[in-house]
This record gives C-alpha cells, structure tokens and sequence, in this order.
C-alpha cells in the first residue's frame, strides 16, 4: 500500500510539475467581402437588321483598384469572331477602325466604350441581336481574370451598316 501510494504522490508531482500549455490556436482571419476591382457600367449592343451579321458593343468599364488592368479579350456564344476596336480620324479628315489588341483600364479610372470610339465588334452574329434581349459576352483582364456581362440591345442603334 505504501508502494501504491509512493507511486501515485509521485504521479502527482509530475502532473503539477509540468504546466501545459493550450494547442496554439491560429489566430482568426477577419473575413471581408470581397473587392470588386473591375465593374461593368451600362453595357448595351445595337440591334442588327435581317441579312447584318455585325454588331457592336458599348460599355464603361471602371477599374476600383490601384494598378492599371488590360482588356485583352472578348467573345460571345452569339457570334463566330468578337474583338476589341477604335475608331480615330485620319490626317483626311476620314474616320478609320481597326482591332486592337488591348485596352488599358487606369488604376482608380474608367474606359468608355462608346459609338465613334473604342468599342467591341461582333462579326458572323449567329442570330440577329433584337431589341429588349441579352447579349452574353465575356471580357477577360490581365489582371482581373474574366468578367460575364451581358449587353443589352437597344433600338435605333444599328451598327452594322457603319463598320
């Protein structure tokens, strides 16, 4: 018995000896919602007429964030080829689009694509764009990643007689 009681009071010294600590917890990560860096703002297409399978594309896109971002691609399931454009003035006073390759989004700015300016095209549009649907397109940024949108037609902007 005494054996017994030797052994345990010993067990209790041990115990009381060591000071355990608790397991490390890791500390909790505040959650936030998420930034929004690139926003998509009014983004709308012209309608084509019977026959027109090109269309344009008008949006303003607004970078929230501190770095510049690039479009760098479009497309939509609604036409066989979609790219970024511009229109400028040439020397001759005559206006001139081409592609472009990409389109720079200022930190904290805005880019406007609009009629007579930097716009998106739609050529080979699979079924005419009518008035009062969506168009689903898809913008890809160097930085952002890739961004849905869907364009709403409008009526009395028909653009595929002026590209």
């Amino acid at each position: 018995m005494k054996k017994l009681l030797s052994v345990c009071a010993i067990a209790l010294l041990a115990a009381c000896g060591q000071q355990q600590s608790a397991p490390e917890t890791p500390p909790v990560a505040e959650t936030q919602a998420p930034t929004i860096a690139i926003e998509i703002v009014e983004p709308w297409a012209g309608q084509t007429p019977g026959g027109v399978d090109v269309s344009a594309g008008y949006l303003t896109i607004r970078n929230t964030t501190g770095a510049d971002d690039q479009l760098v691609a479009v497309s939509s399931p609604r036409a066989s080829r979609s790219e970024i454009h511009e229109m400028t003035m040439d020397a001759n006073n005559v206006m001139r689009m081409r592609p472009v390759t990409t389109l720079t989004i200022p930190a904290g700015g805005e880019a406007l694509l609009q009629p007579g300016g930097q716009h998106l095209m739609f050529f080979g549009v699979t079924q005419p764009f009518t008035v009062g649907e969506e168009i689903p397109v898809q913008l890809t940024f160097a930085n952002a990643g890739v961004i849905d949108a869907n364009l709403q037609v409008r009526a009395g902007a028909m653009h595929g007689g002026d590209h």
